[in-house]
């Protein structure tokens, strides 16, 4: 009987490390209003998914660690943004899931680790999408929208900042998407 008790409690424990984690995070926003982020993170299949709502600033962004991109969908600019995961600043899923913790538990987080991404608007739309590469959950967020090529940039003089959008996961890691001087 001891035997079956302990092959059910590490069954339903073993069970939960495989499947989804959900995080809700509600923060003041500058307005004075809140700002709601949810987390959905797939164990099982290595990837994130980052919905921040905040009106016409609400974005989605899939960090696939399995196929090792990161696709960034700007509701107001109607168009996905996706980068390669190559960059230092990218933090490791299990890292990511240990800063969502600790930002619940401490409610103000703030973390200094920021991205500048640039495209080209005209040279870097995508028109033949292979989404075998870039895996299904990208897929399902930018498959119906413009897709464009981003890439990390470390001088931000090369920006056009009035241009840019704001995406990622604010307070853990900021990803602000900007217009590039040779468009």
């Amino acid at each position: 009987m001891k035997i079956l008790v302990v092959c059910l409690v590490l069954a339903i424990f073993g069970t939960q490390s495989h499947g989804y984690d959900v995080y809700n995070i509600i923060s003041p926003n500058n307005n004075g209003g809140n700002l709601q982020e949810t987390v959905t993170v797939d164990n099982e299949n290595h990837f994130a998914i980052i919905n921040i709502h905040a009106g016409s600033c609400s974005s989605t962004t899939v960090f696939d660690y399995k196929h090792r991109y990161i696709a960034s969908r700007v509701l107001s600019r109607r168009a996905c943004y996706i980068l390669d995961m190559k960059h230092k600043a990218i933090p490791a899923l299990d890292q990511l899931k240990r800063y969502i913790y600790e930002r619940k538990a401490l409610k103000n987080m703030y973390s200094d680790k920021y991205i500048w991404v640039k495209y080209s608007p005209l040279q870097s739309l995508i028109t033949h999408v292979d989404w075998f590469l870039f895996g299904s959950p990208i897929k399902q967020l930018c498959s119906h929208v413009p897709l464009y090529k981003g890439e990390v940039v470390e001088k931000t003089h090369d920006i056009h900042a009035e241009a840019c959008t704001k995406t990622g996961f604010l307070g853990i890691l900021g990803i602000s998407i900007c217009a590039g001087t040779d468009a």
